[in-house]
């Protein structure tokens, strides 16, 4: 009983957009600096967490085994800092987390990671990145091999990618990573490079460096032979600041999601050795919203080293505006998207066949929250219109809550979404369950949510709704057995000293309308 009071502290349900209830909860997980989260065929959570470490965390109660810390994990040195501007620290970290697509067979029970190690020296330290391969044991519950299968990565002072993803596609399973531009924006920082020329991210279409690309490996490490160059792990290139991957397996598409520069964040159809343009070209072709990007479109001469090489626009571009040229980054027309994931269950019928976006940013127009794009059968998005606007949002209401969003996934089933959110107030695993109890109650409007606090209670709880000038006349008490009963209200508080401990559905009338939401009594 004590891990159920554990797993449901800060309960709550909220009415959200087409109809759907979700409780909040959060899993009693100790995590720190979470990257990524994937829900394993096992029936466990895996997740990528600072210096090197990989996590398996059960579902329901939160118990976590931390499976693996890389040894050889390098954090950057102070004297790799660039102190010819704001004196920014070369990236590092633990970043992107996949498992095999074969991971219940034995001979593919392997599992993937990203991180920092050092390629140099103590006295001249030189990060870079590798992808390390762990075998694991299911019988014994351990990691037995581990061997570093892509090494000397680079990293640089911005946009670094880092994510993973295992695909399997006709029958043949390959590695997908991120590698951002690595240099930072000479907008917003235009002292950081001398020459300016030098700055990694002039070089993202070239392809003989490593940054600004999606690179395609066999699940060994090695290049497949059917790489848009021969020895070259390159897949796509020309990107800015790549953090997501999806893969759509009934249309058969790969997409990246990655932020733009004050402007332009995307998402793309990823097509083998197609160039995605920046930095000259960002979000849609034709829009012509940064100097120069038409005449460069109009303009652009094919790779003769790339077959069937052209420039490919945006699948979807949130702000395809101006750039705004104040140096205020909550008014940048960014949303900081991070990764997403395929939604194809239909657990949440009005989801199904949906791509799922987290965002970082809690800027002047934009929330902390999910997207969901609801997609045509050929993988691109279906149209928006005044009744159905595509994208929705999620959660934004909560981005207090959560912090920021950098990765989700979601259950078997697909009723139940896990979020990992990290530099917020405390890293966590945030759990949105399908309610299913009380779908016959009437709409409640998004103005005003309820919530129950302290939550889990002991003697009192007290009820509020976002209408703060409105007390409830009426509340009902159900326990998990079914036995309900009308309770005396004093205000907005309730007496719940004399229940007995455990897990409580409460509705709560307000004139016409009726709210619903659950609660922990505490011993």
């Amino acid at each position: 009983m004590k891990k159920l009071y554990l797993l449901l502290v800060l309960t709550f349900i909220a009415r959200l957009a087409q109809g759907q209830n979700f409780f909040r909860s959060e899993l009693p997980t100790t995590v720190s600096v979470p990257w990524e989260i994937s829900y394993g065929p096992d029936g466990y959570l895996w997740l990528t967490e600072k210096n090197g470490v990989v996590s398996r965390v059960h579902p329901t109660t939160g118990a976590k085994q931390m499976v693996y810390t890389a040894t050889d994990y390098f954090p950057g040195s102070p004297l790799e800092n660039n102190s010819r501007c704001h004196n920014p620290p070369i990236g590092a970290g633990t970043l992107g987390l996949a498992l095999h697509p074969d991971f219940l067979s034995p001979a593919n029970s392997y599992l993937y990671f990203v991180y920092s190690y050092n390629s140099g020296t103590a006295q001249t330290p030189a990060t870079k990145f590798r992808i390390k391969r762990l075998q694991w044991d299911a019988l014994k519950d351990t990691v037995v091999n581990d061997t570093n299968i892509v090494n000397s990565i680079p990293s640089g002072f911005d946009h670094w990618g880092g994510r993973l993803l295992a695909v399997k596609r006709n029958g043949n399973s390959h590695l997908f990573l991120t590698v951002g531009d690595l240099g930072i924006s000479e907008i917003n920082a235009p002292d950081c490079y001398s020459p300016q020329s030098s700055n990694p991210n002039n070089f993202t279409q070239d392809i003989n460096t490593m940054n600004g690309k999606i690179h395609r490996f066999n699940m060994d490490g090695s290049i497949p032979n059917d790489n848009p160059v021969n020895g070259n792990s390159f897949y796509t290139r020309g990107h800015r600041n790549p953090q997501g991957l999806i893969y759509n397996p009934n249309a058969d598409v790969l997409y990246d999601v990655e932020h733009g520069d004050r402007t332009d964040d995307e998402i793309n159809i990823l097509y083998k050795g197609m160039n995605y343009g920046w930095k000259n070209v960002r979000g849609y072709h034709g829009d012509n919203n940064h100097p120069g990007e038409a005449t460069y479109i109009a303009n652009y001469t094919p790779n003769p080293a790339v077959p069937g090489d052209s420039l490919v626009p945006a699948l979807y571009s949130w702000c395809d505006t101006l750039a705004n040229t104040n140096g205020n980054f909550n008014d940048w027309c960014t949303v900081a998207p991070s990764d997403g994931i395929y939604y194809g269950s239909s657990g949440i019928t009005q989801w199904t066949n949906s791509l799922l976006v987290v965002t970082l940013k809690d800027g002047s127009t934009t929330d902390r929250e999910v997207y969901r794009f609801q997609l045509l059968a050929n993988g691109k998005i279906a149209p928006s219109t005044p009744t159905e606007p595509n994208p929705s949002r999620f959660f934004g209401a909560d981005q207090q809550l959560n912090g920021r969003l950098r990765d989700l996934t979601f259950s078997p089933d697909g009723r139940t979404l896990y979020l990992i959110n990290n530099g917020g107030a405390t890293d966590k695993i945030t759990v949105y369950e399908l309610d299913t109890t009380d779908i016959s109650l009437p709409d409640v409007s998004l103005d005003h949510p309820l919530s129950l606090y302290p939550n889990p209670a002991k003697n009192q709880l007290i009820i509020e709704s976002g209408n703060r000038d409105e007390n409830p006349s009426e509340v009902q008490l159900t326990n998990l057995q079914g036995v309900s009963q009308s309770l005396p209200l004093k205000g907005n508080t309730i007496d719940i000293s004399w229940l007995s401990p455990g897990l409580y559905f409460v509705r709560v009338r307000y004139k016409d309308r009726w709210h619903s939401a659950r609660f922990i009594k505490h011993p």
